[in-house]
């Protein structure tokens, strides 16, 4: 009896805990959205992946963008990376992958940097 009882209550705060971060989730993808679109940036054009080399490098990037405050600020403030400064942080990046993948850049910064630790969790563990 005692063990039928804590096994319900064990169920019952699991699935309190799924379904406050399945809602934790979608605020912070409802709150990222709503930073993108000051980016024009919408999740469907976010569709397409890089390749495993580049998405390493890509994240490597967005890293460093998300984790510097001076960075950071600067993209969130002129929605603009700063190329010159990434360049310089990251030896061997290619302006064009910069170019070509900026959007992605954008919100894996805005992920690193921001309030979203489900997202961040996600990617980290899908990615790395």
């Amino acid at each position: 009896m005692l063990l039928k009882r804590v096994t319900k209550e064990l169920k019952k705060l699991f699935q309190s805990k799924r379904s406050n971060n399945s809602d934790q989730r979608q605020e912070e993808i409802v709150h990222l959205k709503h930073r993108l679109e000051a980016f024009d940036i919408q999740f469907s054009s976010l569709a397409y992946r890089p390749s495993g080399v580049e998405t390493l490098a890509l994240l490597e990037i967005s890293k460093t963008v998300g984790q510097n405050d001076d960075l950071l600020n600067q993209l969130s403030s002129k929605n603009v990376t700063a190329v010159q400064q990434l360049l310089k942080s990251s030896v061997g990046i290619c302006p064009k992958m910069l170019e070509e993948h900026h959007k992605f850049i954008i919100t894996m910064a805005l992920i690193f940097g921001g309030p979203y630790p489900c997202l961040r969790e996600y990617i980290t563990s899908s990615f790395i």
